[in-house]
């Protein structure tokens, strides 16, 4: 066999890896195109479902306690999302009758952030 038909085998052997290895990077391209689709999809649908809830808990909520809860999604949207889901427990479990106020929302928020800061508070003792 001449060095010529050596190389020749060679290069079509390379030619025919480099193929493969271009489909499996192409099959992967495309599932995570489609994982990140379908993650996309999620979101969105989390996100009308948080806005479904949203809108029925502001019809419960006062003047003051929208703008107070108006201001908390600007400042920290993942606490107003957790306050907004805890009201609608409440809501949903029959506690809550009537309109929320300032005062009450207020209230909730501070038992929330009690509730999620248990264990991370830390004292500084001077010597």
């Amino acid at each position: 066999m001449s060095d010529y038909s050596k190389f020749s085998k060679m290069d079509s052997e390379l030619d025919q890896l480099k193929k493969k290895r271009m489909e499996q990077l192409k099959q992967a391209y495309a599932e995570q195109l489609q994982s990140r689709s379908a993650e996309k999809q999620a979101e969105a649908e989390m996100a009308r479902q948080l806005e479904a809830v949203e809108e029925a808990v502001k019809a419960h909520l006062t003047r003051e306690a929208l703008q107070r809860y108006g201001t908390l999604k600007l400042a920290h949207p993942e606490t107003a999302t957790q306050l907004i889901m805890a009201v609608a427990q409440a809501i949903e479990a029959g506690r809550l009758k009537g309109m929320l106020g300032d005062g009450q929302l207020k209230e909730a928020l501070q038992q929330l952030s009690r509730l999620t800061n248990k264990g991370k508070e830390g004292r500084i003792t001077r010597v």
